[in-house]
């Protein structure tokens, strides 16, 4: 069985959310905790800017009531980063194909705050691979997360969706542009230069913004994107420095602590003489301190205060969610089909081990009160091809009597009845 916890923007604000970032160094060791305390086969944590979530794969025949056993996971989930307990109520949760069919509108953007956003395909693939190829992440998990790319990538070629589609990156330019005008004059800085902040300075670029500043822990990236924007670059631990005589700053790191205090930037503002400056805090955790936005001639602009941007672009691609859901269902219906199958491979495999271990036993009694070599070889070989028509036959109508594998109780049934073994 699969399912998933998880907090979006639909669920909580970004002072909520923050507090539930797992990252890239913490999965190993929550991993080993869920598969301690609820015996868990597998986990990926999906954590982006607008929503963390936790996958998780277990044994199904372990499961007698999923409802509680995911109860049993949230717990345990909380009780590892040490959070209290009122966080629960923003949490959701999904198991089965409902789990499935959440994954797959994630990952062609219909769950997004942008309808149709394109990071998350790249997201996911990240977060994938921090389990990929590991003892962390089972079969029907690493099986759904790629039919998930293949759903997102069906929508992305069939149908107009992502046509024109904004990021949270470029939704954030948007907000900029809307806020400040003469963008040629507007001396801007982004601060990271990983995918989200690459996707700011470029809108930035194209919108005619020709004062475009770079920093970067890593200060080669920081060059490679400066370039790419006929920027320039500036050491990250000098940074705040530019911050004196820019218009805007965005932020765009993976830093799970605040970079700018208010203390911080009182300071700043003293040698601004006054002049207003607006800050877009990308990052979930936040990077910039509340109370920063207290100060005059500060504007604070973070996740949930994309909300204009995020109408208009709703509006214009709403006539898409049809096509997109048809395909989403589609390949929904593949995932279910090979979990069907999955079901069914124990019972057909228990199925076939009984036939063949009875006509082998059987064969070994006959040679014991027959001295006939050839003869026990013709027993042997009939029984052999018995024991594979039987188990054709009952396979047959085992799919037919559970619905290709649909009816899991009929399935285990039939599994327990021919295990003779036990």
């Amino acid at each position: 069985m699969v399912g998933l916890i998880g907090i979006s923007h639909q669920t909580a604000l970004l002072e909520i959310r923050e507090q539930l970032v797992i990252t890239k160094e913490e999965i190993t060791g929550l991993y080993e905790y869920l598969n301690q305390k609820c015996d868990v086969e597998g986990i990926m944590a999906l954590s982006t800017c607008n929503r963390t979530e936790l996958y998780f794969e277990v044994n199904s025949a372990q499961v007698n009531n999923p409802e509680a056993f995911i109860v049993a996971v949230t717990d345990a989930y909380v009780a590892y980063f040490k959070k209290d307990e009122s966080v629960k109520q923003y949490l959701y949760s999904h198991q089965g194909l409902d789990c499935a069919r959440h994954l797959f509108r994630v990952a062609t953007g219909l769950d997004s705050l942008i309808l149709g956003e394109y990071q998350i395909v790249s997201q996911l693939k990240e977060a994938f691979s921090w389990v990929d190829n590991t003892a962390m992440v089972g079969p029907e998990l690493t099986r759904m997360v790629h039919k998930a790319f293949e759903a997102g990538k069906q929508v992305r070629t069939q149908t107009a969706l992502n046509k024109g589609a904004v990021s949270v990156s470029s939704a954030a330019v948007e907000l900029v542009s809307h806020k400040l005008s003469a963008f040629p004059n507007v001396r801007a800085l982004t601060v990271g230069a990983g995918e989200t902040g690459t996707i700011v300075a470029l809108n930035l670029s194209k919108k005619g913004c020709v004062n475009n500043w770079i920093t970067n822990r890593t200060l080669g990236k920081a060059e490679q994107l400066a370039d790419r924007v006929h920027g320039v670059a500036f050491p990250f631990d000098s940074y705040t420095d530019k911050l004196s005589s820019v218009d805007v700053v965005t932020y765009t790191t993976g830093s799970s602590r605040v970079l700018l205090t208010k203390d911080m930037m009182v300071d700043i503002m003293k040698e601004r003489n006054g002049k207003p400056l607006m800050i877009l805090d990308l990052c979930s955790p936040r990077n910039v301190e509340p109370e920063v936005g207290e100060l005059e001639g500060v504007s604070i602009f973070d996740l949930d205060h994309l909300e204009d941007v995020v109408k208009a672009n709703f509006e214009k691609r709403k006539g898409k969610l049809e096509a997109a859901e048809a395909i989403i269902e589609e390949v929904l219906a593949d995932f279910d089909d090979w979990l069907n199958v999955r079901r069914m491979s124990a019972a057909i495999s228990t199925i076939a081990s009984t036939f063949k271990s009875v006509n082998s036993n059987e064969a070994q009694n006959y040679k014991k009160v027959k001295d006939d070599v050839d003869a026990s070889q013709k027993i042997t070989e009939y029984g052999e091809h018995l024991s594979a028509k039987f188990s054709r036959m009952i396979i047959k109508q085992m799919k037919t009597v559970t619905n290709e594998g649909r009816d899991a109780e009929k399935v285990k049934l039939l599994e327990e009845f021919f295990n003779f073994s036990s």
